[in-house]
């Protein structure tokens, strides 16, 4: 069912960063609207790490807080809203609901496109795709690994407007997805555009996502960490430096005052 106008959420502030209060349906609604009226369509997320580099990093931030739409990923944001008494919504990682965006683009034909990652992994998902949801159109697919600026770049960008495009998922690192897409948001003419990590290695079976009792109770972190402890500095340092944050400005009082 198509919309008569562009869906409007609830704002709210955590720690100088913008996000709107919207549960799973107000998601599609807003991919909906992006699709058939070609505006409205820059929808990214926020957990503790994109927070955390937000904190630090204005540019970031300041694409974080113009996007049209930012929603919660993580449990650990969603305690940082409740104890600094923030409206939050629901949490919505991208692993949970992207799939069901399949099936909706396979009901409307609108063509799906990846960039991000290797060719090889690109490939996997395209035959992923392809045998998991055979009527979504598949646009086409592109590495990450190419020069994000001037001439190649450009050419990435013909590659995708040239195929036909509705949905683009951006898979790469945080903050380089977000920073692209909001850089090349006036080249791009796919209308949704959305900051998907590595959603795509766990959607190929490259990554085991941990099992639905771990995520519902907010401890898929922990498992992240035993799988890829590498990233040790962003759950065991960052976690509680969040935290921290949070205390710092909305119990305590100090309020972070720029807001970009």
């Amino acid at each position: 069912m198509s919309l008569t106008e562009k869906p409007q959420y609830k704002e709210e502030w955590l720690n100088g960063v913008r996000y709107h209060v919207v549960h799973r349906q107000d998601i599609f609604d807003s991919i909906r609207w992006a699709a058939e009226n070609g505006e409205g369509g820059n929808i990214m997320n926020v957990n503790i790490h994109a927070m955390n580099l937000a904190y630090e990093d204005p540019s970031f931030r300041h694409i974080l807080n113009n996007a049209d739409m930012v929603f919660v990923d993580g449990a650990g944001v969603k305690l940082g809203c409740k104890i600094a008494r923030c409206d939050v919504g629901q949490r919505l990682t991208p692993a949970d609901w992207l799939e069901e965006m399949f099936e909706m683009c396979s009901q409307e034909q609108w063509p799906i496109f990846l960039l991000g990652d290797i060719d090889e992994m690109g490939e996997r998902f395209e035959e992923a795709m392809a045998k998991r949801y055979p009527d979504c159109p598949f646009a086409g697919r592109h590495n990450g690994f190419f020069d994000r600026e001037g001439e190649e770049n450009d050419k990435v960008i013909d590659i995708i407007n040239n195929s036909g495009a509705k949905v683009l998922l951006v898979g790469m690192s945080m903050p380089i997805q977000e920073k692209w897409i909001w850089d090349n948001r006036n080249k791009l003419t796919v209308p949704v555009k959305l900051a998907t990590g590595a959603f795509h290695r766990i959607f190929t079976g490259d990554i085991d996502r941990a099992p639905k009792w771990v995520t519902d109770n907010g401890f898929e972190w922990l498992y992240r960490l035993a799988m890829q402890p590498h990233t040790w500095k962003r759950y065991i340092l960052g976690n509680p430096v969040f935290m921290l944050r949070v205390a710092w400005h909305h119990i305590l009082g100090f309020r972070f005052k720029e807001r970009t």
